[in-house]
């Protein structure tokens, strides 16, 4: 299949893969959507050390509820080599997580970026960026603060993967 027929793959990224990833996951699936753009792209979410099967925290599908989006069905993954080869783009959560990703799979250091920051290229020593914040095991008013941080930089997200495209 020629570059321009295949979906672009995107892959968010966090530690466990039951709140931040998921809920990013899940809030763009929906934007691209909205916008007639998802037969386009593919969206996934891993995490850096998940539990294979675990599904998204309790206060993570109550918050995805409460913006009529459905996290009943995930389950959590670890990254892996072929996920992020299969790749284009790969949206660390926080600057750790690109630290380690980059560290993990060197070969794939020029798809990795912070997810707030999209589309400018995480580079090892970048220290500007926002963290999305880690709401595990906090209340479900945490975990609507991640998708209100989230939501603003969906264009920005799609606009970044739309010019990649060409």
């Amino acid at each position: 299949m020629s570059r321009e027929n295949r979906k672009r793959t995107l892959l968010f990224v966090c530690t466990g893969n039951i709140c931040r990833s998921p809920l990013a996951e899940v809030l763009l699936r929906d934007y691209l959507e909205r916008r007639g753009l998802q037969e386009r792209f593919r969206v996934g979410s891993a995490g850096t050390y998940a539990l294979f099967g675990n599904p998204a925290t309790r206060e993570a599908q109550r918050a995805a509820l409460s913006r009529g989006l459905d996290l009943s069905a995930h389950r959590a993954r670890e990254v892996s080599r072929s996920l992020m080869q299969e790749a284009d783009f790969v949206l660390g959560m926080t600057r750790a997580h690109c630290l380690e990703l980059r560290r993990e799979f060197p070969d794939c250091k020029n798809k990795i970026y912070l997810a707030l920051s999209f589309p400018r290229r995480f580079s090892a020593a970048e220290r500007e960026g926002i963290d999305v914040p880690d709401p595990m095991g906090l209340s479900e008013e945490y975990y609507a603060e991640v998708l209100a941080m989230l939501e603003p930089a969906l264009p920005r997200i799609v606009a970044g993967m739309l010019e990649e495209e060409q």
